[in-house]
């Protein structure tokens, strides 16, 4: 019954998600757009955090997690963003809903060895944007984004280290449109410019786990994501076109950029190594509360097919804090007290800097585990896996940017929702 509901609500979210522009930001014309994925719901209400694993959830961002699963898990995760962009003389609102992750995580040797795959929207392009003077009127618009088939396991070598690894499957396609209108000109050209991105990347975990006492547990990880690229396969088409009485164009002769002889047919672009510590302290079933630290040597990313004044790359950072408590995991007569409680901040250095004004994310957020199954468990092995599912609901507050030096500033409200659904596989059926 649960692999049912699964597929159902699989098949609803993907066809609504990924008809749906997954951005609404100025800022997702750089590098490759926005990055969508940043953890599961359960990981972005605290924060972002991703050292905390166990039997019955997903960690996406943590492979060697895999090791301490039980149960088959499948998860889903949404998202809904509302965004106030603004810079000091003007103001303007956004939203999007779109689909965050679909996953399969199965135990190999329970508690020891596990693995999963999904899918989901790596990055997204999406901003529409036009620049009025007395003589000219240019519209920049964009639209596309990659995405990611990845596939996972973790294994635990002693009772304390797991290791882990992720191999991704990046592929996409970006169009960036740029139309300019200029008085007196009675026909406007537009430039189109197209890439379809392609490339694996790799991530490798290692998780520590030790009791100190009879109650605390502490949890340390290390990931480390090598340098890799992205091949983008690209073209460049200029045409004249002519603006009709209902402001809609007519594309008139157009012209294919030779980008053979430019060197720009097909460049690659570098997927920048990555490094994440973190390291937290709880009691099982109870509470935990962490830290981690991310940095990416996002300094050395260059995309010459798509080449903007004024913008330049730096190291990007990371801090993320957060954690969860549980009033009482095992209560039979009060729902709330089995209720997850989930906090966590955020603050992140992107290493995009646009004239000179690095760009800037802070967030704040909080969640809830809500658990789907009856808290007392049955004689019925798929009936017990089952009591286990639970939805997970998240709400982020932030600010990206400044409105200082002509720049836009990004409010955003941010709501995620995730179904995380527990089944036994390899049960062997007895009858009567």
């Amino acid at each position: 019954m649960i692999r049912k509901i699964f597929i159902v609500l699989v098949a609803c979210i993907a066809t609504s998600g990924y008809a749906q522009r997954g951005s609404s930001s100025p800022y997702s014309f750089y590098g490759i757009g926005d990055q969508r994925f940043k953890g599961t719901a359960e990981n972005q209400a605290m924060g972002g955090i991703s050292i905390y694993s166990d039997s019955i959830h997903l960690n996406l961002n943590n492979p060697a997690a895999y090791s301490d699963l039980h149960l088959t898990v499948y998860s889903v995760g949404g998202a809904y963003t509302n965004k106030t962009l603004k810079s000091k003389t003007q103001k303007e609102n956004a939203s999007t809903v779109y689909l965050d992750y679909l996953a399969l995580g199965f135990p190999l040797i329970r508690g020891k060895l596990g693995a999963g795959f999904g899918l989901m929207p790596y990055t997204s392009v999406g901003y529409n944007l036009e620049n009025r003077t007395e003589t000219t009127l240019d519209q920049f618009k964009g639209e596309g984004g990659a995405n990611r088939a990845f596939l996972s396991a973790g294994y635990k070598i002693t009772n304390n280290f797991s290791l882990g690894a992720t191999a991704n499957y990046n592929f996409g396609k970006i169009t960036n449109e740029y139309h300019r209108v200029v008085q007196d000109i009675q026909r406007p050209t537009t430039e189109s410019n197209t890439s379809q991105l392609s490339g694996f990347d790799f991530n490798l975990a290692l998780n520590y786990k030790t009791r100190l006492n009879d109650k605390l547990t502490l949890r340390s990880s290390v990931m480390y994501a090598p340098e890799t690229t992205l091949t983008s396969e690209n073209t460049r088409i200029i045409s004249v076109t002519t603006v009709n009485p209902n402001n809609g164009r007519i594309i008139g002769r157009t012209e294919n950029v030779n980008l053979d002889s430019l060197g720009l047919r097909k460049v690659d672009l570098n997927m920048p190594e990555k490094f994440t510590v973190g390291v937290g302290i709880g009691q099982e079933r109870k509470w935990f509360a962490g830290a981690e630290y991310e940095w990416k040597k996002s300094s050395k990313f260059d995309n010459p097919f798509i080449s903007v004044d004024g913008v330049s790359y730096d190291d990007a950072t990371r801090f993320s804090a957060g954690g969860f408590f549980i009033p009482d995991y095992s209560s039979f007569s009060n729902y709330w007290k089995r209720i997850v409680y989930r906090l966590g901040v955020r603050y992140e250095e992107t290493g995009l800097r646009v004239k000179n004004v690095p760009l800037n994310d802070f967030g704040i957020s909080f969640g809830l585990g809500l658990p789907l199954g009856a808290p007392i468990p049955t004689t019925n092995s798929l009936q017990y896996a089952g009591m286990f599912s639970n939805i997970n609901v998240g709400v982020e507050l932030g600010r990206r940017g400044t409105t200082t030096y002509g720049r836009i500033q990004e409010d955003y409200l941010k709501v995620n929702i995730s179904l995380s659904l527990n089944d036994k596989w390899f049960v062997k059926r007895k009858y009567d």
